[in-house]
Formats: structure tokens, sequence, C-alpha cells
């Protein structure tokens, strides 16, 4: 049976929607003195996903750790920043992830239920010197499974029997983790969330958040500039690209860096394909299909990002440092930086004034 504290650890679960039901407030009625307490916590999680730091669970208070996760939910919605959002589902996720790998398998399993649905099982499954804790069904692990880039999590490479394949304990708790990421940015996009504005009640609560926010969006904001700017490119991507011109053989994680680069700055399917034709091992369908998967236009309708910087430095990818990658950590916020950069550049011009 799920407990007050389990339900403050995993708020997102339906008995966590639940509970607060049971209480009978509304959103303006959190704005009254008697609750700051639960603003202030909300606020919290907030700034710190924000700030990049690690989300903590407060073992004192669950009915407080409970109230204040829609709040804060609907703080990050309303703030009205894609960036604030992608903070804080990650941060959700790195902190429901660390709970869940340390969790018993039968608290594990009841997560897995009421908060997506999926029939996890336990067992004890030895198989070539590997060791398995638990089964999930194939559909369910797809759900999230093809999000990762190891190949490790690829379907072929897994045990699978029965229609079920089998997991260690820390990759349930990572398919976890990433389904409660997945559920927050999704939510985003539904129409009653994006015309969702927060009260003015909460205003004065908000406003050291919105200082921040408008401090750091120039630099975090991953959304690209509409129309491809070609000397916004970062050098990672102008080397693949110059490797691609040259028909060498790539590893995958460059072609999946590549395509979902081009996708995300606004090319279409035709014109990343073309990117690949001078590829030996060319297969137009299926390159295709690999393109329109990666852009969410079939599959799991999920739209990729880029690896990190960090990424793509473990797999040999990045392939030196000027001065503008020492202050991003993704190749989308170098883009951006730098197509502001030419932007100011070009309307400096037009005034008939030096460009630098």
């Amino acid at each position: 049976m799920l407990t007050r504290e389990d339900l403050a650890k995993y708020p997102f679960l339906r008995k966590a929607s639940s509970f607060i039901e049971g209480y009978g407030l509304t959103l303006r009625d959190l704005a009254a003195p008697e609750y700051s307490g639960i603003v202030r916590r909300a606020v919290e999680r907030v700034r710190d996903s924000i700030e990049g730091r690690r989300i903590v669970t407060d073992w004192k208070d669950p009915e407080t750790e409970i109230l204040a996760y829609p709040l804060a939910l609907a703080f990050a919605y309303g703030l009205k920043a894609g960036w604030v959002i992608r903070r804080f589902a990650t941060a959700e996720s790195k902190r429901c992830y660390e709970l869940l790998k340390m969790e018993d398998g039968q608290r594990l399993i009841e997560v897995a239920e009421d908060g997506f649905g999926w029939r996890l099982e336990q067992n004890d499954v030895n198989v070539e010197g590997r060791r398995f804790d638990f089964a999930l069904g194939v559909t369910e692990y797809l759900e999230v499974a093809p999000q990762f880039h190891s190949a490790n999590w690829k379907l072929v490479n897994r045990y699978l029997l029965r229609g079920r394949v089998h997991l260690k304990q820390s990759e349930v708790a990572r398919l976890l983790s990433e389904s409660v990421k997945n559920k927050i940015v999704k939510r985003a996009a539904a129409e009653e969330v994006r015309r969702f504005e927060v009260p003015e009640a909460f205003g004065l609560y908000l406003e050291e958040v919105r200082r921040l926010v408008e401090k750091k969006g120039r630099f975090y904001d991953e959304e690209a500039p509409v129309g491809l700017v070609e000397e916004a490119k970062p050098p990672c991507i102008m080397a693949i690209i110059s490797d691609l011109a040259a028909g060498k053989s790539l590893s995958h994680m460059a072609r999946f860096t590549i395509t979902t680069f081009m996708i995300n700055v606004g090319e279409n399917v035709d014109n990343v394909l073309k990117l690949f034709r001078s590829v030996a091992d060319f297969d137009e369908g299926k390159a295709r299909y690999q393109i329109e998967h990666i852009a969410g236009r079939i599959g799991s309708r999920t739209k990729y990002a880029p690896p990190k910087c960090d990424v793509l430095r473990s797999f040999g990818l990045c392939v030196g440092v000027n001065a503008l990658c020492e202050r991003v950590r993704h190749p989308l916020q170098y883009y951006k930086i730098r197509a502001r950069e030419i932007a100011r550049g070009a309307v400096r011009a037009r005034g008939g004034r030096k460009v630098a």
C-alpha cells in the first residue's frame, strides 16, 4: 500500500492526485496566507530546477511536498518558457530515479502501475551471467526505450521471453523516471496548459523566479531561430556534414546527431535526406523512415533533440572547443546564440555602422 511518504516521493501518481482532491482546494485558494509554506516550496522546486540544483524530497512534511508539486508544475507551465519546463521535467526525473533505484520490488511495481498503467512483474532470472529483477511488456518498454542513445536499450539487444523484456532494477528506475519527464513535457502541449496564466495573487512569490528566467533565458532556451542560418552551425555539426559530403562512413551517434540537429533548426525531411546521399550504404527508404521517426512524424510521435555536448565528447564527436563552445552545453544553444550574433551584425551593417 502506498503511504503518504510514497506520494511525497512520487507526486505524479494517480493516488497523489486523489489525495490532493481530498483537500478540495483550488489554485486560487493556495494563494491565501495560510498556504504560504506550500507556495514557497513550489517556487523552490522551480527555482532549483532552473539553477540546475538537485531537488530534494522533504521527508518531514509529506503533505506540503504532495500539494506543492502540482503548484510547481503550474508555475513552470505559467512561466511560458519551453526551456523552464524541460529543466523542471529533467530535475524531477533525476530526483525520481535516485529514489526508484533504491525501492523494494513491490513498491516499484505499484509505482509503475499507478503512475503509468504498466504491468511490471518481479522475477529473478539469470541469463549468461546477467541477473534480471523484473519483466516488462514489449509495448510498455518501447514507450520509452527508443529515446535512449545507448545500443544496450535497443530491443534486439535485450533478453526477451514471451513478449516481456527482462530488466535490472536500475533499468526499470530509468524507464520510469524518463516517463515522468515525458509526462511533464508532453502535458505542456495541451491547449488548456498553453492558455494557462498564473493568477496575479502569486506575483510576489514568483518575482524572483521571473527575474531568474529573464536572466538565464537567452542562454538556456534551446528553441532555434526560424530559418536555417548556415554560419551559426557549431563545429561538431560542420565536421559531420563535411564527413557526409566526403562519403565517409558515420557512427550511429554521428548520424543521430546531425539528423536531430537539422530537424530542430527547421530543416525538412527531404533536405536532411539529401545530406546522406553520398554515404556508401545509403538506402533512401530506410533513411527516410529513420528521419521521419526522429522528427516525430511516425512511431512514438516524439521529436528528438540532439545529444548534449558532454555526450558528444564521450563519443568523440567534439572536434575542438572555440570561445562560444566553452559557454554552452548543447549544440542548439550554440546555434541560437551564434544566429542572434549574426542577426545583430546584419542589422548594424544595414544601419551603416561598422560590423565587428
